[in-house]
């Protein structure tokens, strides 16, 4: 679902479809309803000692039902969260609550970075979480999505998001090459904002983000995308 809004100079696009509100709320949907459908499959299908049809067919049954449900929660629960381009300002805001802010007329320093998936969870394992985070005077933008192998090789941009290093590699390119080493410590300091305060994107409003922080400030924006 794209989330971009176009008013007046502002561009603002919604953020964190996937909120824990959201989440939360599933995972109780899901067991109300698996609960519900074993019961009433227990009832119709017989078996002897434990059900094990009636658990495997409500259990499948209850996921494709929760898809739907969650699909659907997501056009109408949004988290009220938005990140906002303006040409004098660029912010996050929470329910007209600004939570962070930066002033694009002046000096901003642009962190990118990714790191791939390496546990499965509703991020399919293998795939990048791709960042972008404005940085100003210790305030940051951080904005991030998650995007196939695939997805990102269309990109072309493999040489501007550096992969994140571990602690045990970030030592020894401290030993080998400093600057590196520099580079690494800010993006790791970026990526633990990104975690607590990080707003996700979809794949098609990071390109739209990027692409108009390229061409409204190309002063300090590189081309990256």
């Amino acid at each position: 679902m794209n989330g971009t809004i176009e008013n007046s100079g502002t561009t603002i696009f919604s953020v964190d479809a996937e909120h824990g509100g959201l989440r939360i709320s599933i995972v109780f949907i899901f067991v109300a309803i698996w609960l519900g459908l074993f019961v009433v499959l227990n009832s119709l299908i017989s078996s002897e000692g434990v059900n094990i049809l009636a658990i495997i067919v409500s259990f499948a049954a209850t996921a494709l039902i929760t898809q739907q449900i969650e699909r659907l929660l997501k056009t109408r629960w949004p988290s009220g969260r938005a990140v906002e381009v303006q040409p004098d300002q660029i912010r996050i805001v929470k329910r007209n609550q600004v939570q962070h802010e930066i002033n694009p007329e002046q000096r901003v320093n642009v962190l990118l970075w990714r790191f791939k998936i390496a546990r499965r969870s509703r991020v399919p394992k293998g795939w990048f979480m791709v960042a972008c985070a404005l940085e100003q005077e210790d305030h940051y933008i951080p904005v991030y999505t998650f995007m196939s192998p695939d997805e990102f090789d269309k990109l072309n941009a493999t040489p501007h998001f550096p992969l994140l290093q571990s602690k045990k590699e970030l030592e020894k390119e401290g030993r080998e090459n400093m600057r590196l080493a520099g580079e690494q410590r800010r993006l790791h300091i970026a990526e633990n904002i990104r975690w607590m305060e990080g707003a996700e994107m979809t794949t098609d409003d990071f390109k739209q983000f990027i692409t108009r922080l390229q061409e409204q400030f190309p002063q300090w924006m590189p081309a990256v995308i």
